[in-house]
């Protein structure tokens, strides 16, 4: 949060594609936002956690509505004194995100300013009452009321692999909730990306017999993923600004490792990968040849290799067969085992062979190897 600036929650003004609050006291400070929707996560964030670095953004936070929908959202905050440099920041971001998603839409006008509030309100225009009953926050619109719930999310679950993302997102659909699942991912001083999450259950009626949802997800995962939160006044902001409710973060020493389950490919099984790489293939027509469950000829002219893990006689093997005749690329699709494969001094040197993790794979223009040479100085 913006701790030196005092801001009124509904008065902000829309220009464009950014929403822009001016603090009420003699500061001055200005905290502005942008909202980008993509169905491609796993591109954009390694982007932005090197804008975060960076310091050209203050924090970002990945908005997922339940029920699950295909595209995301994600609430950029930039903060300063001179509006002219968050501009300057924010079409920076906008050309470097639109050169590595084309398919990403940064919102504007109306739309932006609908998207902003839609976490608090499903109306442009709003005049809201708080309350708190409970554990719940009540939020009254006219005489429409909703009981807002909030739950912090245990991450060292997600990060032990005891639950995926994925499975979290499928059984609160299957629960038939309605609500925004946050992560705010920020950078503290030593330069190390941080994230902190929760989910925020939305009901229109008080009902004391409806389904205990932190109890239910915790016993289906045999884990406390959910905990309650303690209510305060400031909780609004943070809602508004998808931003913290609590203190506590983790450390993100990966941004797309999180929100891998949720991606067009499935890099934890080959068979799957395979089937989508296939299919992704045949969409940017390209053509090939499967070879074997690891081998793909692509245009004629490219070999790809592709392996869950380390597999250095296999692929020592194919490179002296090959090498010659066509360019290679090999991606391995386990992290750790990639970087045994960049320690092999039998390839490290030789120029015609690019070699991918499943990052690189995200960032890779599949279009490119219509053009050897294009690929050959990518």
């Amino acid at each position: 949060m913006v701790k030196k600036g005092k801001f009124k929650l509904l008065s902000f003004l829309v220009e464009n594609q950014l929403v822009y609050y001016k603090s009420l006291n003699k500061n001055k400070k200005l905290v502005a936002f942008s909202i980008i929707e993509t169905n491609n996560l796993l591109k954009i964030i390694p982007v932005l956690n090197e804008l975060l670095k960076k310091r050209f953004l203050l924090y970002y936070s990945i908005q997922i509505n339940i029920p699950k929908k295909r595209r995301k959202l994600v609430l950029l905050n930039f903060i300063g004194n001179d509006k002219n440099r968050i501009v300057k920041f924010f079409s920076l971001i906008h050309q470097q995100i639109s050169d590595c998603d084309k398919d990403a839409k940064f919102l504007k006008n109306r739309y932006l300013k609908r998207q902003f509030l839609h976490i608090i309100s499903n109306k442009i225009n709003v005049d809201i009452n708080t309350m708190k009953l409970g554990d719940s926050l009540i939020l009254k619109h006219d005489e429409d009321l909703k009981f807002l719930h909030f739950y912090q999310i245990n991450c060292l679950f997600f990060e032990n692999k005891s639950v995926s993302l994925h499975n979290l997102l499928k059984l609160l659909n299957n629960f038939n909730r309605k609500g925004f699942l946050i992560f705010n991912i920020k950078v503290n001083n030593k330069e190390e990306l941080k994230y902190h999450a929760y989910f925020i259950d939305i009901k229109y009626e008080q009902n004391n017999n409806s389904l205990d949802i932190k109890k239910e997800v915790n016993s289906l995962f045999n884990c406390e993923l959910f905990k309650n939160i303690e209510l305060n006044s400031k909780l609004l902001y943070s809602i508004l600004w998808r931003v913290n409710i609590s203190e506590i973060y983790y450390n993100l020493e990966n941004g797309v490792n999180l929100f891998l389950s949720l991606g067009q490919f499935n890099f934890q099984k080959l068979s799957k990968f395979n089937t989508q790489f296939e299919k992704a293939l045949k969409l940017n027509q390209i053509n090939f040849h499967r070879l074997n469950r690891n081998l793909l000829m692509i245009e004629d002219k490219i070999l790809f290799l592709i392996f869950k893990d380390f597999h250095h006689e296999d692929i020592l093997r194919l490179i002296e067969k090959f090498y010659s005749r066509y360019f290679i690329i090999i991606l391995i699709l386990n992290q750790d085992e990639y970087k045994k494969l960049l320690d092999f001094n039998k390839i490290k040197f030789l120029e015609n062979i690019k070699t991918l993790n499943y990052m690189d794979f995200m960032k890779l223009n599949l279009s490119v190897m219509k053009n050897e040479y294009v690929l050959k100085n990518s």
